[in-house]
């Protein structure tokens, strides 16, 4: 497993390289975000290393999760969304997947990851959007606003976290911050 994370690693940021990160900035411009590709390609990194780690540590296979974490999003016809992490305003993180319910990402084992690079653990929020460019439907939102609260339901109950939704801010794009109470 590790070999492949390593491997994986090594073409993200061949990828990023090779574009002059042109793909991601463009990403964090639609999500409204700082302008800083190169900080988000380590973070993304980040990231996956943590999701690749939960994963093992719940004896699901990584193979498909990090087949899906491309660089350029279209060399992945089955990542729909992109979620964007916001690690406290440090850098900004982002995660391709097929559907919320994927096995990799696991929104709540990732709200107490310790982030060892930024003194941090966790995330203040992240933004949903679709890797075809294409807004949310209403009834697309209300799927993916359903899934996300089961997902950090799960392991946080109401008395410990509050989840806020917003599809106003940016067109197209579902921003949720997460906080503790």
């Amino acid at each position: 497993m590790y070999a492949n994370l390593k491997r994986w690693e090594r073409e993200f940021r061949r990828g990023a390289k090779a574009d002059k990160y042109t793909i991601l900035r463009d990403h964090l411009r639609k999500c409204g975000l700082p302008d800083d590709p190169e900080t988000s390609v380590e973070a993304t990194i980040s990231v996956v290393q943590a999701c690749a780690a939960y994963n093992i540590l719940d004896g699901q296979a990584l193979d498909g999760f990090l087949a899906m974490q491309k660089y350029d999003p279209n060399e992945v016809g089955e990542a729909t969304y992109a979620f964007t992490f916001d690690i406290f305003g440090k850098a900004y993180a982002r995660v391709l997947v097929r559907t919320i319910k994927v096995p990799g990402l696991d929104l709540a084992d990732l709200y107490d990851h310790p982030w060892e690079d930024y003194k941090l653990c966790g995330y203040r929020g992240f933004w949903v959007s679709r890797n075809d460019g294409i807004d949310m439907s209403r009834r697309n939102l209300k799927q993916i606003e359903k899934e996300v609260t089961e997902d950090l339901r799960f392991d946080y109950c109401e008395d410990e976290l509050d989840i806020f939704f917003d599809d106003e801010s940016v067109s197209g794009i579902l921003h949720v911050t997460v906080q503790d109470l």
